[in-house]
């Protein structure tokens, strides 16, 4: 609100400017009065208002007098005055004072009005050119206060102030550089990286650089257009990170075609950093950018992670190493594809990588050189940064883990599988399980098992869990915990297979075994 002072020797003039003209609506309001020139200047001797609206003809010192006398004292106050005479000797000496406008009385209410809206906008200028001089803003001031949301100035203040900082460009873009895991406040190696940007882009107005949150922000007129121009904008800004290189993130925001829309364009960047886990590193992220696996092809229903695990244990076991990086690829795809966000990725990419790791002996660990064992890499899974270093990084280690327990030096498909079976009877395995891990059906591998060992599948695992079965009866175990030990989950099935196969119940077994 600017403040208004009424000078008029007719109380009904005075009464009617006060009550007529919505001055709070224009942006004003009225402080005070006075009926004469020599009792203004007493009033303005106390407080002087941003404007004054007086009459030119009053006993004694009339408005022109009393505006004469303003300038003189050098007050700082804007003028509108009346007059019931069109003397264009009056208007003439009027302007020769700085009058803002001249009107006839009596007042027509909306050409006041009209008036008073553009001298509102000149009365904002002022007010805030004297800001700028009793403050020294600066663009980064400007930009934080946008970001922060603590500028409170109306759009035309906005307007003037950014022209007066060269700011008022055609378009504006964030391009926000993110570090990760670092507190910005807190490491010179940011600080040193913000001065070598200021320098390279900020030195010659064409772009603005602060520190806003735990971001660095790059303020610039527009992004370079293309691919071309884009990679070659990142690769200049991952140069000046120096030490920085491998923590850094970088995402643009979409333009905006006024200061005041800013926070938009802040915000859009931050979002792709917040999703940076989903698009490949050393690249500017912008809401064109591919997302890592959108394009892989998942070939159909994929399993669920209980036999996905179970399929990647057994490809490191029998050294099947090709199959494990298209199953891990596949799966991200499909996680991918089906929206999972990036704290459900990296618990099923950990489940699938803890279910492996507790199953591989110490003796392939330390072949592989793996001296600590699996708690050095399930421990590495939470430091990658994006979905296809994690998958990388699991497969990595799950297919080094498989060239140590190669078997290709060995026996043939049904070797692996027969040394499989008898490490790993007391699971759920399954025909069609293995033949996708071998790539066959599972038809086709069940007449090349039979055609091998001269049984089914079904019938050799029987068998094979029976013998185990036997031995820890011999050794005391009740026979409930001795199903459950071999892989049967149903006694009573148990019972049956192993009288089938023994001629004798468990219980007799034992009883003999023991007599």
């Amino acid at each position: 609100m600017f403040s208004v002072m009424i000078v008029d020797d007719e109380p009904k003039q005075r009464l009617g400017l006060q009550t007529l003209i919505p001055w709070k609506e224009l942006g004003y309001k009225v402080t005070d009065t006075a009926a004469s020139g020599k009792e203004a200047l007493r009033s303005l001797e106390l407080k002087v208002p941003d404007l004054i609206v007086v009459d030119i003809r009053m006993p004694g010192m009339d408005g022109l007098q009393l505006l004469q006398e303003i300038r003189q004292r050098g007050w700082d106050v804007h003028a509108v005055i009346l007059s019931g005479y069109a003397d264009f000797e009056y208007a003439r000496r009027a302007l020769q004072y700085g009058v803002e406008g001249y009107l006839l009385k009596p007042v027509n209410k909306e050409e006041m009005a009209s008036l008073l809206k553009k001298l509102h906008a000149r009365l904002a200028a002022a007010q805030l050119d004297k800001q700028v001089q009793l403050k020294t803003y600066t663009r980064e001031w400007l930009v934080y206060s946008l970001l922060s949301g603590t500028l409170a100035a109306e759009d035309g203040d906005l307007g003037i102030l950014s022209g007066s900082l060269g700011l008022d460009w055609p378009k504006y873009q964030v391009v926000l550089l993110g570090f990760p895991g670092i507190r910005s406040e807190e490491d010179d190696r940011i600080g040193r990286f913000r001065e070598r940007l200021n320098k390279a882009y900020a030195s010659d107005g064409r772009s603005v650089v602060l520190t806003f949150a735990s971001y660095i922000v790059l303020l610039l007129g527009s992004l370079p257009a293309g691919d071309f121009e884009r990679a070659r904008f990142y690769r200049e800004t991952h140069l000046l990170a120096e030490e920085l290189r491998g923590e850094m993130t970088a995402a643009a925001g979409e333009p905006v075609y006024a200061l005041r829309d800013l926070p938009e364009s802040f915000q859009s960047a931050r979002a792709l950093l917040d999703r940076s886990f989903f698009y490949d590193r050393g690249r500017l992220l912008t809401p064109e950018a591919p997302i890592s696996y959108a394009s892989v092809d998942t070939g159909g229903d994929l399993p669920g992670r209980e036999e996905l695990a179970f399929r990647l244990s057994f490809s490191v076991d029998v050294g099947q190493a090709e199959a494990i990086q298209s199953l891990l690829d596949e799966t991200a795809a499909r996680m991918v594809g089906e929206g999972a966000g990036e704290a459900e990725i990296r618990e099923h990419f950990f489940y699938l990588a803890n279910e492996v790791a507790r199953k591989v002996p110490p003796r392939l660990w330390a072949e592989a050189g793996e001296a600590g064992g699996p708690t050095p890499f399930l421990s590495g899974i939470g430091g990658q940064r994006t979905i296809r270093e994690l998958v990388g990084y699991v497969a990595g280690m799950l297919e080094k883990l498989a060239h140590c327990a190669d078997y290709t030096s060995r026996d043939n498909e049904i070797r692996r599988m027969l040394d499989y079976i008898d490490r790993h009877y007391n699971e759920n395995l399954k025909l069609e399980t293995l033949s996708e891990v071998f790539n066959y059906s599972s038809s086709y591998l069940g007449q090349l098992f039979k055609s091998e060992t001269g049984e089914y599948f079904n019938s050799y695992l029987d068998r094979v869990r029976i013998e185990k079965a036997k031995q820890l009866l011999a050794q005391g175990m009740k026979v409930y915990e001795v199903a459950e030990k071999v892989g049967y989950a149903n006694v009573n099935y148990f019972h049956h297979k192993f009288k089938k196969l023994v001629g004798q119940s468990p219980s007799s077994y034992q009883k003999n075994r023991h007599f």
